[in-house]
């Protein structure tokens, strides 16, 4: 008999701040997957509506209440989210094409007609991001940081989705690709056009700063893997989740492996809190580099408030679209495309 399983709740020791434009984009979110988004079936659209992925920007930049400077930023929470969960199991080979066009897009180019529309949010948002003064460092920041989210993430996931055997890499193989396959590097990124401010590439370079952003991705990573438990433990092949790489590793129960979950957890939110109040200095720059660091303290607890309070049916069963290449027996048929729609 299964051992009943009580999940943790993630708390943090800062405020959690509620945005004043969270439901902003619930209408024109629905218009994106009509037009945008059809190279997913029908049914997997009908399944992307009810999980609100456009409050997820709002709720984790609550400061913003321009709706212009947000909007560019819901796009891209969308389409990062089922960019993973479309191509999460694309050949590797294939995947790289891919994610060197998707740099294309992000840094200038326009998609082709005949182009996957996915490709033409990203344009979109890339202009929006321009017009509303964002600089050219900073577009590059984030498409950088997109390939990396493809190249150092999904694809150092796909030997373990697609074996025939379900393996699980080790907890510090797991946390290394991990970090990136969240996609919280570019999507840290967003604190600069919601505030902005983009910040000076020496500050942001820095290696405090940069250990600050690895602890965004790390903590968001866990809220996911304690969020999606539940639904994962019934997938048959799923090994990527923090709770079952440590109850493998270290021969854990479900629930033990929670309670070690959250210890790191509370670690990397202890080490985020003391990095905050204990920044190196920064010059004039001071006051941005803290202002930046509060942000991203502000989007693990708005992430947190999205998981909880947003009303988004993201983890209830049958709410994921089936990716490309997606096991036999799969409700889903997706047809097979790369950027051509069929």
């Amino acid at each position: 008999m299964r051992e009943e399983l009580i999940v943790p709740v993630c708390h943090y020791p800062w405020p959690t701040v509620n945005s004043p434009i969270a439901n902003a984009f619930d209408e024109e979110e629905k218009d994106w997957y009509d037009n945008d988004y059809t190279f997913i079936s029908e049914e997997g659209i009908k399944r992307c509506k009810p999980q609100f992925l456009s409050r997820v920007a709002t709720y984790m930049n609550p400061t913003c209440d321009s709706i212009e400077r947000m909007r560019p930023c819901a796009r891209m929470m969308i389409y990062i989210t089922l960019f993973d969960d479309y191509f999460g199991m694309t050949p590797a080979k294939e995947l790289e094409a891919i994610a060197d066009r998707v740099y294309e897009v992000m840094m200038g180019e326009d998609p082709r007609e005949d182009e996957i529309g996915i490709l033409r949010q990203m344009a979109e948002a890339r202009k929006e991001w321009i017009a509303n003064g964002m600089p050219q460092f900073w577009i590059e920041r984030i498409s950088i940081n997109f390939y990396e989210f493809i190249m150092y993430g999904i694809a150092e996931e796909i030997p373990f989705k697609q074996s025939e055997n379900r393996t699980y890499p080790l907890l510090a193989h797991y946390l290394s690709f991990r970090r990136y396959s969240i996609g919280m590097m570019p999507y840290g990124d967003l604190t600069d056009p919601a505030i902005n401010f983009a910040l000076p590439v020496h500050v942001y370079n820095h290696p405090i700063m940069q250990r600050c952003r690895e602890l965004l991705c790390l903590l968001i990573a866990v809220q996911n893997d304690f969020v999606s438990l539940k639904k994962e433990i019934e997938i048959d092949h799923e090994c990527l989740n923090i709770i079952f790489v440590l109850r493998n590793q270290y021969k854990l129960s479900y629930q033990e492996a929670c309670t070690e979950a959250m210890r790191i957890h509370n670690a990397h939110v202890q080490e985020l809190d003391h990095l905050h109040n204990n920044l190196p200095d920064f010059g004039d720059f001071q006051e941005a580099a803290y202002d930046h660091v509060y942000h991203i303290k502000l989007h693990v607890s708005g992430c947190a408030n999205w998981y909880y309070n947003s009303g988004t049916k993201r983890y209830e069963p049958k709410a994921f679209i089936v990716p490309k290449y997606g096991r036999e027996g799969d409700d889903i048929i997706i047809p097979h495309s790369i950027f051509v729609k069929k």
